[in-house]
Protein backbone atom coordinates (compact mmCIF):
# COMPACT_ATOMS: atom_id res chain seq x y z
CA UNK A 1 0.00 0.00 0.00
CA UNK A 2 1.12 3.84 -0.99
CA UNK A 3 -0.07 5.78 1.97
CA UNK A 4 -0.09 9.51 1.47
CA UNK A 5 3.48 10.48 3.17
CA UNK A 6 5.28 8.08 0.81
CA UNK A 7 3.88 10.46 -2.22
CA UNK A 8 6.36 12.69 -4.37
CA UNK A 9 4.78 15.59 -3.37
CA UNK A 10 5.07 14.96 0.58
CA UNK A 11 8.07 13.29 -0.21
CA UNK A 12 8.48 9.69 -0.69
CA UNK A 13 10.19 7.88 -3.27
CA UNK A 14 10.17 4.71 -1.75
CA UNK A 15 12.06 1.78 -2.33
CA UNK A 16 9.56 -1.40 -4.21
CA UNK A 17 9.55 -3.75 -7.11
CA UNK A 18 8.45 -3.40 -10.10
CA UNK A 19 5.53 -5.15 -9.36
CA UNK A 20 2.42 -2.94 -10.51
CA UNK A 21 0.39 -1.06 -7.54
CA UNK A 22 -2.92 -1.48 -7.03
CA UNK A 23 -4.33 1.42 -8.71
CA UNK A 24 -7.71 0.82 -9.31
CA UNK A 25 -9.88 3.41 -9.06
CA UNK A 26 -10.80 4.54 -4.78
CA UNK A 27 -8.16 2.56 -3.91
CA UNK A 28 -5.31 4.41 -1.35
CA UNK A 29 -2.76 4.55 -4.39
CA UNK A 30 -5.07 5.64 -6.72
CA UNK A 31 -6.39 8.81 -4.32
CA UNK A 32 -2.77 9.40 -3.24
CA UNK A 33 -1.26 9.47 -6.73
CA UNK A 34 -3.59 11.97 -7.83
CA UNK A 35 -3.60 13.82 -4.24
CA UNK A 36 0.18 14.55 -5.62
CA UNK A 37 -1.12 15.65 -8.90
CA UNK A 38 -3.50 18.11 -7.51
CA UNK A 39 -0.53 19.83 -5.65
CA UNK A 40 1.75 19.82 -8.68
CA UNK A 41 -1.16 21.79 -10.22
CA UNK A 42 -1.86 24.01 -7.50
CA UNK A 43 1.67 25.01 -6.64
CA UNK A 44 2.32 25.47 -10.60
CA UNK A 45 -1.06 27.90 -10.62
CA UNK A 46 0.76 29.63 -7.51
CA UNK A 47 4.09 30.20 -9.15
CA UNK A 48 2.46 31.90 -12.43
CA UNK A 49 0.11 34.22 -10.70
CA UNK A 50 2.13 36.82 -9.91
CA UNK A 51 2.79 37.89 -13.66
CA UNK A 52 -1.14 37.25 -14.23
CA UNK A 53 -2.02 41.10 -13.56
CA UNK A 54 1.48 42.23 -15.96
CA UNK A 55 0.15 44.87 -19.05
CA UNK A 56 0.55 44.24 -22.31
CA UNK A 57 4.53 44.09 -22.81
CA UNK A 58 6.77 43.49 -26.06
CA UNK A 59 5.44 41.49 -28.58
CA UNK A 60 2.05 41.57 -27.23
CA UNK A 61 1.31 44.06 -28.85
CA UNK A 62 2.05 43.61 -32.80
CA UNK A 63 0.88 39.76 -32.07
CA UNK A 64 -2.06 40.47 -30.16
CA UNK A 65 -3.46 44.39 -29.28
CA UNK A 66 -2.63 45.88 -32.77
CA UNK A 67 -2.97 42.58 -34.79
CA UNK A 68 -6.26 42.94 -37.13
CA UNK A 69 -6.40 38.91 -37.32
CA UNK A 70 -6.52 38.30 -33.37
CA UNK A 71 -9.23 40.55 -33.32
CA UNK A 72 -13.32 39.13 -33.63
CA UNK A 73 -14.27 41.89 -36.30
CA UNK A 74 -11.24 41.04 -38.92
CA UNK A 75 -10.81 37.91 -37.61
CA UNK A 76 -12.13 36.51 -40.76
CA UNK A 77 -11.47 38.85 -43.33
CA UNK A 78 -7.26 38.93 -42.05
CA UNK A 79 -7.79 34.43 -42.35
CA UNK A 80 -6.03 34.46 -45.34
CA UNK A 81 -3.01 36.61 -44.97
CA UNK A 82 -1.58 35.53 -41.56
CA UNK A 83 -0.10 32.13 -39.85
CA UNK A 84 -1.30 30.09 -37.38
CA UNK A 85 -4.84 30.34 -37.63
CA UNK A 86 -5.73 28.78 -34.46
CA UNK A 87 -3.54 30.83 -32.42
CA UNK A 88 -5.43 33.89 -33.47
CA UNK A 89 -8.63 33.09 -33.24
CA UNK A 90 -8.15 31.70 -29.60
CA UNK A 91 -6.56 35.16 -29.17
CA UNK A 92 -10.09 36.58 -31.35
CA UNK A 93 -12.43 34.98 -28.72
CA UNK A 94 -10.01 36.63 -26.05
CA UNK A 95 -10.68 39.64 -27.19
CA UNK A 96 -14.74 39.12 -27.90
CA UNK A 97 -15.22 38.00 -24.21
CA UNK A 98 -13.49 40.70 -22.17
CA UNK A 99 -11.61 43.11 -24.40
CA UNK A 100 -8.08 44.27 -24.32
CA UNK A 101 -7.38 42.87 -20.64
CA UNK A 102 -3.85 41.72 -20.50
CA UNK A 103 -4.98 39.11 -17.14
CA UNK A 104 -7.76 37.80 -19.40
CA UNK A 105 -5.30 36.44 -22.11
CA UNK A 106 -2.97 35.24 -19.15
CA UNK A 107 -5.39 33.09 -17.70
CA UNK A 108 -5.83 31.02 -20.88
CA UNK A 109 -2.05 30.43 -20.80
CA UNK A 110 -2.36 29.53 -17.49
CA UNK A 111 -5.17 27.03 -17.80
CA UNK A 112 -3.60 25.40 -21.35
CA UNK A 113 -0.11 24.85 -19.08
CA UNK A 114 -2.14 23.33 -16.62
CA UNK A 115 -4.07 20.88 -18.99
CA UNK A 116 -0.73 20.41 -20.26
CA UNK A 117 0.96 19.44 -16.72
CA UNK A 118 -2.01 16.93 -16.60
CA UNK A 119 -0.96 15.59 -20.04
CA UNK A 120 2.50 15.64 -19.12
CA UNK A 121 1.75 13.40 -15.90
CA UNK A 122 -0.23 11.27 -18.07
CA UNK A 123 2.42 10.45 -20.57
CA UNK A 124 4.86 10.18 -18.04
CA UNK A 125 2.86 7.43 -16.00
CA UNK A 126 2.29 5.70 -19.09
CA UNK A 127 5.72 5.12 -20.17
CA UNK A 128 7.26 4.67 -16.95
CA UNK A 129 4.36 2.20 -16.03
CA UNK A 130 7.56 -0.50 -16.31
CA UNK A 131 8.88 0.25 -12.86
CA UNK A 132 6.20 -0.65 -10.97
CA UNK A 133 5.09 1.25 -7.87
CA UNK A 134 8.30 4.04 -7.64
CA UNK A 135 7.51 4.24 -11.82
CA UNK A 136 4.29 5.94 -11.11
CA UNK A 137 4.89 8.49 -7.75
CA UNK A 138 8.44 8.92 -10.14
CA UNK A 139 5.91 10.46 -13.19
CA UNK A 140 5.08 12.78 -10.89
CA UNK A 141 8.13 14.01 -10.11
CA UNK A 142 8.48 14.09 -13.84
CA UNK A 143 5.57 16.34 -14.04
CA UNK A 144 7.04 18.60 -11.20
CA UNK A 145 10.24 19.16 -13.20
CA UNK A 146 8.46 19.90 -16.26
CA UNK A 147 5.69 22.29 -14.80
CA UNK A 148 7.79 24.05 -12.68
CA UNK A 149 10.75 24.71 -14.79
CA UNK A 150 11.04 28.94 -15.46
CA UNK A 151 11.22 27.72 -19.40
CA UNK A 152 7.41 27.75 -18.90
CA UNK A 153 7.03 31.53 -18.15
CA UNK A 154 7.27 32.04 -21.61
CA UNK A 155 4.53 30.61 -22.55
CA UNK A 156 2.38 31.60 -19.58
CA UNK A 157 2.77 35.22 -18.48
CA UNK A 158 4.08 36.49 -21.93
CA UNK A 159 0.32 36.67 -24.06
CA UNK A 160 2.26 36.60 -27.23
CA UNK A 161 3.64 32.97 -26.06
CA UNK A 162 0.67 30.70 -26.26
CA UNK A 163 1.18 28.79 -29.27
CA UNK A 164 3.79 26.97 -27.43
CA UNK A 165 1.19 25.90 -24.71
CA UNK A 166 -1.81 25.42 -27.23
CA UNK A 167 -0.05 23.62 -29.64
CA UNK A 168 1.54 21.87 -26.83
CA UNK A 169 -1.84 20.89 -25.59
CA UNK A 170 -2.75 19.75 -28.45
CA UNK A 171 0.15 17.65 -29.78
CA UNK A 172 0.08 15.77 -26.43
CA UNK A 173 -3.41 15.14 -26.65
CA UNK A 174 -3.07 13.53 -29.97
CA UNK A 175 -0.17 11.35 -28.43
CA UNK A 176 -1.83 10.36 -25.59
CA UNK A 177 -4.85 8.77 -27.40
CA UNK A 178 -2.56 7.36 -30.56
CA UNK A 179 -0.63 5.38 -27.77
CA UNK A 180 -3.94 4.44 -25.88
CA UNK A 181 -3.28 0.69 -24.96
CA UNK A 182 -7.45 0.72 -25.51
CA UNK A 183 -9.12 -0.25 -28.82
CA UNK A 184 -8.80 2.97 -30.97
CA UNK A 185 -13.04 3.14 -32.00
CA UNK A 186 -14.25 5.84 -34.82
CA UNK A 187 -14.83 8.41 -32.39
CA UNK A 188 -11.09 7.93 -30.90
CA UNK A 189 -9.55 7.75 -34.27
CA UNK A 190 -11.46 11.65 -35.43
CA UNK A 191 -10.41 12.91 -32.04
CA UNK A 192 -6.80 11.89 -32.82
CA UNK A 193 -7.08 13.23 -36.11
CA UNK A 194 -8.29 16.71 -34.99
CA UNK A 195 -6.36 17.22 -32.48
CA UNK A 196 -3.04 16.61 -34.98
CA UNK A 197 -4.84 19.04 -37.76
CA UNK A 198 -5.05 21.56 -35.17
CA UNK A 199 -1.74 21.60 -33.24
CA UNK A 200 0.22 22.55 -36.01
CA UNK A 201 -2.41 25.74 -37.00
CA UNK A 202 -1.18 26.63 -33.49
CA UNK A 203 2.51 26.44 -34.44
CA UNK A 204 3.99 24.23 -36.89
CA UNK A 205 6.37 22.73 -34.94
CA UNK A 206 3.77 20.41 -34.48
CA UNK A 207 3.99 18.80 -38.05
CA UNK A 208 6.83 16.73 -36.23
CA UNK A 209 4.16 14.24 -34.44
CA UNK A 210 3.93 11.45 -37.26
CA UNK A 211 7.84 11.02 -36.76
CA UNK A 212 7.15 11.21 -32.49
CA UNK A 213 4.05 8.71 -32.80
CA UNK A 214 7.14 6.59 -35.31
CA UNK A 215 9.64 6.84 -32.18
CA UNK A 216 7.35 5.53 -29.85
CA UNK A 217 6.40 2.92 -32.01
CA UNK A 218 9.73 1.75 -32.35
CA UNK A 219 10.60 2.41 -28.86
CA UNK A 220 7.63 2.01 -26.32
CA UNK A 221 4.88 0.12 -28.27
CA UNK A 222 4.28 -3.43 -27.62
CA UNK A 223 4.14 -6.05 -30.61
CA UNK A 224 1.16 -5.75 -32.27
CA UNK A 225 -0.35 -6.54 -35.94
CA UNK A 226 0.38 -4.13 -39.02
CA UNK A 227 -3.43 -3.32 -38.80
CA UNK A 228 -3.22 -2.07 -34.99
CA UNK A 229 -0.31 0.30 -36.03
CA UNK A 230 -2.39 1.80 -38.70
CA UNK A 231 -5.43 2.35 -36.86
CA UNK A 232 -2.90 4.24 -33.74
CA UNK A 233 -0.57 6.23 -37.06
CA UNK A 234 -3.39 7.27 -40.12
CA UNK A 235 -4.98 9.34 -38.11
CA UNK A 236 -2.32 11.55 -37.31
CA UNK A 237 -1.03 11.29 -40.84
CA UNK A 238 -3.93 12.59 -42.42
CA UNK A 239 -4.58 15.21 -39.58
CA UNK A 240 -0.79 16.51 -40.18
CA UNK A 241 -1.29 16.61 -43.75
CA UNK A 242 -4.08 18.19 -43.95
CA UNK A 243 -2.43 21.02 -40.97
CA UNK A 244 0.62 21.06 -43.72
CA UNK A 245 -1.70 21.60 -46.58
CA UNK A 246 -3.42 24.24 -44.96
CA UNK A 247 -0.31 25.77 -44.03
CA UNK A 248 1.41 25.81 -47.37
CA UNK A 249 -1.73 27.21 -49.11
CA UNK A 250 -1.30 30.72 -46.56
CA UNK A 251 0.53 33.05 -48.62
CA UNK A 252 2.31 34.44 -45.26
CA UNK A 253 3.66 31.44 -44.26
CA UNK A 254 5.15 30.69 -47.84
CA UNK A 255 6.52 34.48 -47.70
CA UNK A 256 8.32 33.55 -44.54
CA UNK A 257 9.46 30.65 -45.49
CA UNK A 258 10.81 32.04 -48.57
CA UNK A 259 12.42 35.04 -46.61
CA UNK A 260 14.60 32.43 -44.44
CA UNK A 261 15.68 30.67 -47.22
CA UNK A 262 16.78 33.91 -48.75
CA UNK A 263 18.36 35.95 -45.92
CA UNK A 264 20.90 32.76 -45.52
CA UNK A 265 21.87 30.27 -47.22
CA UNK A 266 20.68 26.83 -45.57
CA UNK A 267 24.11 25.12 -45.18
CA UNK A 268 24.59 28.68 -43.16
CA UNK A 269 21.39 28.34 -40.97
CA UNK A 270 22.44 24.76 -40.76
CA UNK A 271 25.51 25.95 -39.15
CA UNK A 272 23.83 28.09 -36.72
CA UNK A 273 21.80 25.91 -35.72
CA UNK A 274 24.68 23.21 -34.68
CA UNK A 275 26.02 25.91 -32.12
CA UNK A 276 22.12 27.02 -30.97
CA UNK A 277 20.55 23.72 -30.22
CA UNK A 278 23.41 22.86 -27.61
CA UNK A 279 22.72 26.41 -26.04
CA UNK A 280 19.13 26.03 -26.11
CA UNK A 281 19.10 22.40 -24.20
CA UNK A 282 21.66 23.99 -21.15
CA UNK A 283 18.47 26.21 -20.35
CA UNK A 284 17.28 23.04 -19.03
CA UNK A 285 20.33 22.61 -17.08
CA UNK A 286 21.10 26.26 -16.45
CA UNK A 287 17.59 27.55 -15.30
CA UNK A 288 18.53 30.96 -13.75
CA UNK A 289 20.00 31.79 -17.36
CA UNK A 290 16.42 31.88 -18.93
CA UNK A 291 16.20 35.41 -19.66
CA UNK A 292 13.99 37.70 -21.93
CA UNK A 293 16.95 37.57 -24.42
CA UNK A 294 18.68 34.63 -24.69
CA UNK A 295 22.08 34.55 -25.98
CA UNK A 296 22.80 33.84 -29.63
CA UNK A 297 25.31 31.50 -30.55
CA UNK A 298 28.78 32.08 -31.43
CA UNK A 299 29.01 30.43 -34.79
CA UNK A 300 32.80 29.09 -35.84
CA UNK A 301 33.02 27.98 -40.13
CA UNK A 302 32.45 24.39 -40.64
CA UNK A 303 35.80 22.74 -40.66
CA UNK A 304 36.74 23.91 -37.23
CA UNK A 305 37.17 21.76 -34.11
CA UNK A 306 34.03 23.32 -32.50
CA UNK A 307 32.22 22.47 -34.83
CA UNK A 308 32.84 19.36 -35.56
CA UNK A 309 32.01 18.85 -31.76
CA UNK A 310 28.92 19.95 -31.72
CA UNK A 311 28.20 17.96 -34.86
CA UNK A 312 29.80 14.90 -33.22
CA UNK A 313 27.60 15.49 -30.08
CA UNK A 314 24.63 15.73 -31.47
CA UNK A 315 25.35 12.17 -34.32
CA UNK A 316 26.31 10.91 -30.85
CA UNK A 317 22.44 12.20 -29.64
CA UNK A 318 20.80 11.09 -32.50
CA UNK A 319 22.70 7.28 -32.23
CA UNK A 320 21.99 6.80 -28.77
CA UNK A 321 18.26 6.33 -30.03
CA UNK A 322 18.97 3.20 -31.93
CA UNK A 323 21.65 1.89 -29.62
CA UNK A 324 19.10 2.18 -26.56
CA UNK A 325 16.06 1.31 -28.32
CA UNK A 326 16.47 -2.50 -27.08
CA UNK A 327 17.91 -1.98 -23.88
CA UNK A 328 16.75 0.93 -22.22
CA UNK A 329 13.69 2.32 -24.57
CA UNK A 330 12.39 4.82 -22.02
CA UNK A 331 15.82 6.70 -22.32
CA UNK A 332 15.92 5.96 -26.39
CA UNK A 333 12.73 7.64 -26.20
CA UNK A 334 13.17 10.51 -24.32
CA UNK A 335 16.72 11.50 -26.18
CA UNK A 336 14.51 11.08 -29.86
CA UNK A 337 11.93 13.59 -28.28
CA UNK A 338 14.05 15.59 -27.57
CA UNK A 339 15.44 16.21 -30.70
CA UNK A 340 12.83 15.55 -32.50
CA UNK A 341 10.74 19.02 -31.57
CA UNK A 342 13.64 21.02 -31.85
CA UNK A 343 13.93 19.50 -35.00
CA UNK A 344 11.07 22.09 -36.66
CA UNK A 345 12.71 25.02 -35.36
CA UNK A 346 16.51 24.54 -35.59
CA UNK A 347 17.15 23.25 -38.98
CA UNK A 348 18.13 24.83 -42.23
CA UNK A 349 15.30 27.70 -42.57
CA UNK A 350 16.35 31.25 -40.83
CA UNK A 351 14.91 32.14 -37.71
CA UNK A 352 15.97 35.76 -36.58
CA UNK A 353 16.93 34.53 -32.76
CA UNK A 354 18.21 30.79 -33.07
CA UNK A 355 18.19 30.53 -29.28
CA UNK A 356 14.99 30.62 -28.14
CA UNK A 357 13.06 29.61 -25.22
CA UNK A 358 9.48 28.65 -27.06
CA UNK A 359 10.68 25.22 -28.45
CA UNK A 360 11.83 23.87 -25.39
CA UNK A 361 8.12 23.85 -24.08
CA UNK A 362 7.51 20.29 -25.45
CA UNK A 363 11.03 19.30 -26.34
CA UNK A 364 12.02 19.24 -22.18
CA UNK A 365 9.95 16.67 -21.45
CA UNK A 366 12.54 14.61 -22.45
CA UNK A 367 14.89 15.51 -19.76
CA UNK A 368 11.55 15.60 -17.27
CA UNK A 369 11.26 12.14 -18.55
CA UNK A 370 15.09 10.84 -17.98
CA UNK A 371 14.70 12.62 -14.19
CA UNK A 372 11.95 10.74 -13.80
CA UNK A 373 13.39 7.35 -14.80
CA UNK A 374 16.73 8.32 -13.12
CA UNK A 375 14.72 8.56 -9.54
CA UNK A 376 12.69 5.48 -9.97
CA UNK A 377 15.97 3.33 -11.08
CA UNK A 378 17.53 4.56 -8.03
CA UNK A 379 14.74 4.23 -5.32
CA UNK A 380 14.12 0.69 -5.94
CA UNK A 381 17.91 -0.21 -4.96
CA UNK A 382 17.09 0.64 -1.23
CA UNK A 383 15.93 2.58 1.56
CA UNK A 384 18.80 4.33 1.57
CA UNK A 385 19.15 5.31 -2.29
CA UNK A 386 14.88 6.11 -2.24
CA UNK A 387 15.90 8.36 0.43
CA UNK A 388 18.47 10.43 -1.16
CA UNK A 389 16.44 10.46 -4.41
CA UNK A 390 13.75 12.13 -2.28
CA UNK A 391 16.38 14.77 -0.93
CA UNK A 392 17.22 15.68 -4.27
CA UNK A 393 13.81 15.88 -5.73
CA UNK A 394 12.58 18.45 -3.09
CA UNK A 395 15.56 19.71 -3.15
CA UNK A 396 15.08 20.47 -7.53
CA UNK A 397 11.51 21.40 -7.32
CA UNK A 398 11.99 23.99 -4.69
CA UNK A 399 14.87 25.35 -6.84
CA UNK A 400 13.05 25.29 -9.85
CA UNK A 401 9.79 27.07 -7.97
CA UNK A 402 11.65 29.84 -6.61
CA UNK A 403 13.23 30.65 -10.00
CA UNK A 404 10.24 30.43 -11.64
CA UNK A 405 8.39 32.64 -9.19
CA UNK A 406 10.70 35.18 -9.56
CA UNK A 407 10.94 34.77 -13.43
CA UNK A 408 6.82 35.81 -13.39
CA UNK A 409 7.43 38.67 -10.69
CA UNK A 410 9.57 40.31 -13.27
CA UNK A 411 7.29 39.59 -15.48
CA UNK A 412 5.06 42.62 -14.35
CA UNK A 413 7.59 44.96 -14.60
CA UNK A 414 9.79 45.35 -18.69
CA UNK A 415 12.50 47.68 -16.84
CA UNK A 416 13.26 44.31 -14.13
CA UNK A 417 13.25 41.82 -17.18
CA UNK A 418 15.91 43.64 -19.07
CA UNK A 419 18.03 43.95 -15.62
CA UNK A 420 17.85 40.48 -15.19
CA UNK A 421 18.96 39.96 -18.98
CA UNK A 422 21.80 42.47 -18.63
CA UNK A 423 23.27 40.72 -15.26
CA UNK A 424 22.85 37.65 -17.31
CA UNK A 425 25.17 39.22 -20.15
CA UNK A 426 26.62 42.29 -19.29
CA UNK A 427 29.13 42.29 -22.55
CA UNK A 428 26.01 42.17 -25.19
CA UNK A 429 24.73 45.08 -26.65
CA UNK A 430 20.83 44.06 -27.08
CA UNK A 431 20.05 43.51 -23.26
CA UNK A 432 21.35 47.60 -22.89
CA UNK A 433 19.52 48.73 -25.77
CA UNK A 434 16.31 46.80 -24.13
CA UNK A 435 17.04 48.22 -20.88
CA UNK A 436 17.89 51.50 -21.88
CA UNK A 437 14.80 51.78 -23.82
CA UNK A 438 12.61 50.86 -21.45
CA UNK A 439 14.28 53.73 -18.74
CA UNK A 440 14.12 56.10 -21.95
CA UNK A 441 9.92 55.64 -21.94
CA UNK A 442 9.87 56.07 -18.41
CA UNK A 443 11.60 59.11 -18.33
CA UNK A 444 14.53 58.18 -16.56
CA UNK A 445 17.08 59.92 -18.98
CA UNK A 446 20.21 59.51 -17.08
CA UNK A 447 19.91 56.22 -16.46
CA UNK A 448 18.89 55.71 -20.07
CA UNK A 449 22.02 57.12 -21.46
CA UNK A 450 24.38 55.03 -19.54
CA UNK A 451 22.06 52.23 -20.69
CA UNK A 452 22.77 53.00 -24.56
CA UNK A 453 26.37 54.30 -24.73
CA UNK A 454 27.44 50.95 -22.86
CA UNK A 455 25.43 49.23 -25.59
CA UNK A 456 27.11 51.42 -28.23
CA UNK A 457 30.67 50.70 -26.89
CA UNK A 458 30.30 47.35 -26.93
CA UNK A 459 28.27 47.48 -30.31
CA UNK A 460 29.23 50.95 -32.04
CA UNK A 461 27.00 49.82 -35.44
CA UNK A 462 23.89 49.76 -33.46
CA UNK A 463 21.84 52.01 -35.27
CA UNK A 464 18.69 51.80 -33.25
CA UNK A 465 20.73 52.58 -29.76
CA UNK A 466 21.90 55.32 -31.77
CA UNK A 467 19.05 56.93 -32.56
CA UNK A 468 17.24 56.60 -28.83
CA UNK A 469 20.78 57.82 -27.60
CA UNK A 470 19.56 60.80 -29.83
CA UNK A 471 16.15 60.66 -28.38
CA UNK A 472 17.49 60.88 -25.21
CA UNK A 473 19.16 63.96 -25.54
CA UNK A 474 16.41 65.57 -27.08
CA UNK A 475 13.82 64.57 -24.87
CA UNK A 476 15.89 66.48 -22.22
CA UNK A 477 16.94 69.61 -24.14
CA UNK A 478 13.05 69.71 -24.63
CA UNK A 479 13.01 69.12 -21.27
CA UNK A 480 15.64 71.77 -20.27
CA UNK A 481 17.49 69.30 -17.80
CA UNK A 482 20.79 69.35 -17.45
CA UNK A 483 23.07 65.78 -17.77
CA UNK A 484 23.05 64.93 -14.21
CA UNK A 485 20.83 62.60 -11.82
CA UNK A 486 17.87 64.62 -11.29
CA UNK A 487 16.12 62.72 -14.58
CA UNK A 488 13.89 60.99 -12.52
Amino acid sequence: MVTGGETIAAGGLRAGSAKPIDDRQGSPAWRDERAAVALVLLVAAALFLPGLPAPFLFDDFADVVDNAAAQPATFLGELPGTVRPLLKASYAANAWAHGPWAPGYRAVNLALHLVATILVWRLMRRTLAGEGAVGRRAAVLAAAVWAFHPLAVESVTRVSGRSAALSGVLALAACLLATSTRPAGTAQAMAVGLAALLAPLARETALVLPAALLLWQLTLAPRERARAVMTRHVPVWIGTGMAATVIALLPRHRELASFGLRASAPLDTLRTNVFAIPEMLSLLVRPWAVSIDPAGPVVAPWLSSPTALRVVALLVAAAAVAVLRRRSPVAAFAVGWTLLWLLPSNSMILRLDPVGVRPLYLASLGPALCVGLGAARLARLGWRPARLVTVAAGTILVALAGMTAAASRRACDPVAEWRHAVRLAPCRARPHVGLGMEYLRAGRLAEAELELSTALDLAPWLVTARCALEGVRIDRAVRGRAPHGGDG
